[in-house]
């Protein structure tokens, strides 16, 4: 081994502590600016080749793009569950038509391309259509008669700003999926409407996919295998695949005994749901297997998720640690 390269599943947290990592407080625009620099400053300064504008300025993965759309309200909001470990949460109702969106995602990427040194990669992450499909409540049947309509209702908004964000100078792109590991059974024509979402950008674009077993609080829910999911996987045509690989009870590698993937792989060598610091040898033993079905040069070091519920000196300390064995491994 000679180095391999490095990157962020995407969320960083808020520099102070808060009560509830699923449900942070709205930010005025000069917040979300201050933490921008903030934590594309703090993140290139542990060392990591790939980095994001944080994230950590969503309320949560969902309610960030629900909060700025047309056609979604926050009133009434029932309750639903989602898996099998008993997640639940309030989730808003489709109300009117998906239009207007007010996301602001391509001037974020922007902020933290300008804040983050030249040789340091910055990508969009953007929640995927089937995430914020299944966290939607339909009540407009007449404008989205069922589940594959308004994913791809989703679909078509979140376009407008990634188109946007490209216009800019953004060349990485990074969709994030998980709610196909809890219902599986919708994972193949979720990835066929992300597939149509991907075909419509620059053929320049470096397109990644993170799929992972949720991580509300720091704890998984969803158990579906990659294995299983293996016809969506190969459905979406994608440069980088993140994924989860050093808590799972499964060797999720052979996914690649069925799947002969052409892209990178982001392996999940970090777990940011446990506060205790791996050592390069951990580290070390985790990346062996893969190089039975990888080349370094394509394998990309990484958490299993991102660390938008960790305390900011755990994460400090996760990363730095993933930074050291990149380079020394």
């Amino acid at each position: 081994m000679s180095g391999f390269r490095n990157t962020v599943v995407g969320s960083y947290p808020r520099p102070e502590k808060l009560e509830d990592t699923m449900k942070r407080p709205v930010m005025n625009q000069q917040e979300v600016d201050d933490y921008i620099n903030w934590a594309a400053k703090d993140q290139a300064s542990l060392g990591l080749d790939t980095i994001t504008d944080g994230e950590g300025y969503r309320e949560n993965m969902y309610y960030f793009y629900q909060k700025r759309i047309d056609g979604i309200t926050f009133e009434d909001m029932p309750k639903v569950t989602f898996g099998t470990a008993g997640f639940g949460i309030e989730c808003p109702r489709v109300i009117g038509e998906l239009k207007n969106p007010r996301f602001g995602t391509a001037r974020n990427w922007k902020i933290a391309r300008d804040a983050a040194p030249a040789d340091v990669d910055v990508k969009l992450t953007v929640t995927g259509p089937h995430v914020l499909y299944r966290f939607s409540v339909n009540e407009r049947k007449d404008l989205y008669p069922d589940a594959q309509a308004l994913c791809r209702a989703w679909a078509n908004v979140l376009r407008e700003e990634i188109v946007e964000a490209i216009k800019l100078g953004c060349e990485h792109v990074q969709f994030d999926e998980p709610m196909w590991t809890e219902s599986p059974e919708e994972s193949l024509w979720a990835a066929e409407i992300l597939a149509e979402l991907i075909a419509s950008l620059p053929k320049k674009i470096r397109v990644g996919l993170h799929v992972c077993g949720g991580n509300p609080r720091r704890k998984r829910v969803y158990f579906t295998k990659y294995t299983d999911l293996v016809e969506a996987f190969k459905t979406v045509p994608v440069d980088e695949l993140m994924l989860e690989h050093c808590t799972l009870d499964y060797n999720m590698l052979e996914l690649f005994d069925i799947w002969d993937f052409k892209g990178d792989l982001a392996l999940g060598v970090i777990d940011q749901r446990s506060d205790e610091l791996e050592s390069v040898e951990e580290i070390r033993e985790r990346i062996k297997p893969a190089l039975d079905y990888f080349p370094a040069d394509r394998l990309i070091l990484t958490s299993e998720c991102g660390f938008g519920h960790v305390p900011i000196e755990i994460t400090h300390a996760k990363l730095k640690r993933l930074v050291e064995a990149s380079k020394v491994l």
